[in-house]
């Protein structure tokens, strides 16, 4: 499995301590300190004075005596209590444990709601370092109680980040801990204390780095490091190094490069010495443990992580840190497995043992991990592949324990190498036949559906199989009046005349609405997954399809360990082979490469396509039985912005499109869910939204030049004359299809007309008009449409989309914007369009890059006319793009455009007779509309022909 040391799972609360006492970090001897005290016992100020002396090793000892002294002569006041525990927890957590536990039961005696908040949130922190889950849970909730009785925003703060860092620690819902924490960040910055900010922002990073939010916690730690070296906090400077190191790990294991390992070193050994020198013996053993996973397997560099993973070892028993001493035990015994495997099992099963004892699912699943490596290094390939499988089932476990689809599918990416290696060791077992050969197939598969567009998957199967879950009115009620805030905050935020004050006040305020928003949602409905077999999945397949599932992995991972490779498994209805590609990190360059010379319109990519084509697809087409012509892709990593229809077997030779079918579909088991639907007759009515008419709600009447924005963007956002033109052509190709269209255009075109819309009616959308993209908040993305009402905003984003309540429908999107979003390993692009196939949506048709007007309408229209003649998504799509290549239009006006889902569906019934099963959705929109693997159809509006601007 390889080893993981970056991977770091709790870095825990930063210390919490006094408001007043924050604010003044100066440090003063321990003389003057009880000369303070003395003069102004009720002042906790002068208690922190001791802590602060206290920051080096040399102090403490005298500290913790002098306080003891005081303690004894002033036992009516607990707040040297408390600082007696933040003495003790720099090096003796067993001691500081009782020191807070004794502070907060005095506070709570006294009636002081701000000290026992403080003891609170400092005995949970140790408790939860101790292993002492459900101890530490009911102290989270006696903070939080005594918060919110007080009245004190800054204890609420408090209280809200404690919350948070439960969650993170046990890894519960990371999605949620990440809303309270940027809740609590709202109410923190910028007026609030040194003090408040630290201990808001270590838990914000840890969180943000735990769902793979890399550049966000980049931030967080340069803004925590500002704070340490300004406030002179020895111990948060230790914290920020090791974190640093850390994340410096987790992006060279997403990006990985040649001789990246001394930089890595570098940062683990300054993250070692800066927890030696704060005397913290918690980031002590994480260090250690960080440079242990750098060290080589030379015998002096294997000697050197012996000593420190023992040092770690001890440390972490010495001290009662059980977390500490997982890891560590983990981590040895992943490196004595090549040289004593009896002493590496059982330091995994102790690993093993000590997390299933404090039932830490994070850590669970990390040394279930470790299980695995371990296996593989010292037993037969069969048993360690069985034990890697195994591995994934803690996984899984994790993953349900976060609560919303996001954040589930947020962590899990940060898994997806796992699944990869599995997979793909699987399959090299097949090909030396320690496994047979079919076996390793149908075991490589089903790792793979394991992995992909999971929550997708998981959504889509539950709103079939589970009824509605019934919403209490007074949530509803609240609900409602949140979404209406939501409204006129954004309304306010569309004003071009803002000021940018009062821009970042409603930004804020919106964060906080979208907070409110996402709690009071009903529970995800869970399903169990029915995930395709193989053997299920070749039956499934037509004679004519194949179904190319991509596994784009690594060869090696940062330690060098075999990391499964990247593979191609090729399935018909005659059997599955699977052929070897190039690994993630040489496939990347290469997609950006041939994108790129296609935009350049000159034909300068052939070679380029040829050369993919032969890395990619030549040896799997050339084994294709002879009726195949159709390609079912399963995209992975880079390849989800590949465009397939544009390679080419020879320089000189055809593209793709014209031997094949294309279609993406997310995985094996989303088609075979699809396929298992009922058709419902193309008959009905055709809804067409063309050009929303906004100027009753934005200042101005312009034309646009292109469809594109954000918030600041969409306040400047003009007219689509254009897409009145594209609203009448789509209802004509569509009048003798068994459909009838209803055109809306302008003002009429609203988001309030849409919803009021009866959908078990509607067979077919089109919405031409803008779309809006934010990268950095997929949700905020939105259909830009008129209002139609005071109620509305015309934004018509993901949490509204998904509940159009669609039937198999067929979507097509159109904008002028490049795919953009957060790409998740296994899961894809978060986007609008994942939200049409939340609501019902078949397959889509979209683009991966911008497209001329001229061009993309041009390409439409044939396509819509072969859609007339009861073509099925592909087909259709198959023939609009042979006849743009043979008019000789270059590959940037036909090769982006793609069918995603299934190909199969039939979306309307020809005039001259025949019926089809599926039912159309067509959404032309503006800028910035993402596909749901990436893709979204994208033009600049140009007149065909002449290269100008319309």
């Amino acid at each position: 499995m390889g080893r993981r040391g970056g991977f770091t799972l709790v870095v825990g609360l930063a210390l919490c301590v006094p408001e007043r006492a924050a604010a003044s970090a100066e440090p003063s001897g321990l003389t003057r300190c009880e000369e303070d005290f003395n003069a102004h016992p009720e002042d906790s100020d002068a208690a922190m004075c001791f802590y602060r002396s206290a920051q080096g090793p040399a102090g403490r000892d005298e500290a913790r005596r002098r306080l003891q002294g005081l303690i004894a002569r002033h036992p009516d006041r607990p707040w040297l209590t408390l600082v007696l525990g933040h003495v003790e927890l720099l090096s003796e957590p067993v001691l500081a444990e009782a020191s807070y536990r004794r502070a907060a039961l005095a506070f709570r005696d006294l009636g002081d709601a701000e000290g026992e908040v403080m003891a609170g949130i400092n005995l949970r922190s140790v408790l939860g370092m101790r292993g002492q889950t459900e101890e530490a849970h009911q102290w989270v909730l006696r903070v939080g109680e005594v918060a919110r009785a007080s009245g004190d925003p800054r204890l609420e703060v408090r209280a809200l980040i404690l919350e948070a860092a439960e969650l993170s620690d046990l890894g519960q819902d990371l999605g949620r801990a990440y809303r309270l924490l940027k809740r609590a960040e709202v109410l923190t910055f910028p007026d609030g204390t040194d003090g408040m900010k630290k201990q808001l922002l270590s838990p914000l990073a840890t969180v943000s780095l735990n769902l793979g939010r890399f550049d966000e916690a980049q931030d967080l730690y340069a803004r925590l490091a500002e704070l340490a070296e300004r406030t002179k906090d020895a111990g948060t400077e230790a914290r920020v190094r090791f974190a640093l190191a850390n994340l410096a790990w987790r992006r060279r294991e997403e990006h990985p490069e040649p001789g990246g390992r001394p930089e890595l070193m570098r940062l683990a050994r300054e993250a070692l010495a800066a927890s030696q020198r704060a005397g913290s013996k918690a980031f002590e053993t994480m260090s250690l443990r960080l440079v242990a996973e750098l060290l080589g397997d030379e015998p002096g560099e294997r000697r050197e992580a012996e000593d420190a993973l023992g040092r770690c070892i001890d440390i972490a028993r010495e001290k009662d840190l059980p977390e500490r001493r997982i890891s560590c035990l983990w981590t040895r015994a992943e490196r004595r497995a090549a040289v004593d495997a009896a002493a590496a099992w059982r330091d995994v099963d102790e690993a093993l043992a000590l997390a299933a004892e404090h039932d830490n699912p994070l850590y669970l699943a990390s040394a279930w991990r470790a299980r695995a490596t371990v296996a593989f290094r010292t037993r037969p390939l069969p048993e360690a592949l069985g034990e890697a499988e195994r591995a994934l089932d803690a996984v899984e476990v994790l993953r349900q324990w976060q609560r919303d689809a996001t954040s589930q599918a947020e962590l899990f990416s940060g898994w997806a190498s796992d699944y990869h290696r599995l997979a793909g060791r699987t399959l090299e077992a097949g090909e030396a036949s320690a496994v047979p050969p079919r076996e390793a197939l149908e075991r490589a598969f089903a790792v793979s559906e394991r992995l992909r567009a999971r929550t997708l998957f998981e959504a889509l199967v539950a709103s079939r199989a589970l009824a509605m879950q019934a919403e209490a009115p007074e949530q509803r009620k609240a609900r409602d009046g949140v979404l209406r805030s939501l409204s006129v905050t954004q309304r306010r935020l569309l004003e071009p005349a803002l000021s940018a004050s009062e821009r970042k006040r409603l930004l804020g305020e919106l964060q906080e609405l979208e907070r409110r928003e996402r709690e009071l949602r009903p529970a995800a409905r869970r399903a169990e997954l029915p995930f395709a077999s193989l053997a299920a999945t070749e039956q499934g397949l037509g004679e004519e399809e194949a179904l190319l599932v991509f596994l784009a992995g690594t060869d090696h991972d940062l330690q060098g360990e075999r990391a499964g490779g990247a593979w191609v498994m090729a399935v018909t209805r005659e059997g599955t082979r699977a052929y070897r590609i190039p690994e993630r990190a040489r496939l990347r360059p290469s997609v950006a490469l041939l994108s790129g010379l296609i935009e350049r319109r000159d034909g300068s990519e052939a070679a380029a396509a040829a050369a993919l084509y032969a890395q990619l697809l030549a040896p799997a087409l050339r084994d294709l039985p002879p009726r195949v012509s159709r390609l079912l892709l399963v995209p992975d990593g880079p390849l989800h912005d590949l465009p397939f229809a544009a390679l080419r077997e020879h320089a000189d030779g055809p593209p793709l499109m014209t031997r094949y079918e294309l279609a993406r579909v997310p995985s094996a088991s989303l088609l075979h869910y699809w396929r298992a639907q009922p058709a419902r007759p193309p008959e009905g009515e055709a809804l067409v939204l063309a050009d929303p008419d906004r100027s009753d709600t934005l200042q101005g009447t312009q034309v646009a030049s292109a469809r594109g924005g954000m918030f600041l963007e969409t306040a400047s956002l003009g007219a689509l004359p254009e897409a009145r033109r594209e609203g009448r052509s789509v209802s004509e190709s569509l009048e003798d299809t068994g459909v009838k269209p209803r055109l809306l255009m302008g003002a009429e075109a609203s988001e309030q007309a849409l919803k009021a819309a009866r959908w078990d009616a509607v067979r077919i959308l089109h919405m031409a008009a803008h779309a809006v993209v934010d990268v950095e908040s997929p949700e905020r993305s939105a259909l830009v449409l008129a209002p139609g009402e005071a109620g509305e905003d015309g934004l018509l984003q993901p949490r509204e989309i998904a509940e159009l309540r669609l039937r198999d429908a067929l979507v097509v999107l159109s904008s002028c914007r490049g795919a953009s979003g957060a790409l998740l390993a296994g899961e894809g692009v978060l986007s609008l369009a994942r939200a049409f196939f939340e609501s019902g949506a078949r397959a889509v048709v979209a683009s991966l890059w911008p497209m001329r007007d001229a061009e993309a309408a041009a390409l439409l229209e044939l396509y819509y006319r072969h859609l007339a003649k009861g073509r099925d998504a592909a087909s259709a799509l198959r023939e609009a793009q042979r006849e743009a290549w043979e008019d000789g239009e270059p590959a940037a006006m036909w090769a982006g455009l793609g069918v995603m889902g299934d190909a199969a569906l039939v979306p309307v019934r020809p005039a001259a007779g025949g019926t089809g099963p599926g039912v159309l959705v067509g959404v032309s929109v503006g800028a910035g509309l993402l596909g749901l693997l990436g893709f979204g159809v994208h033009r600049a509006r140009r007149k065909r022909g002449s290269g100008q601007a319309a």
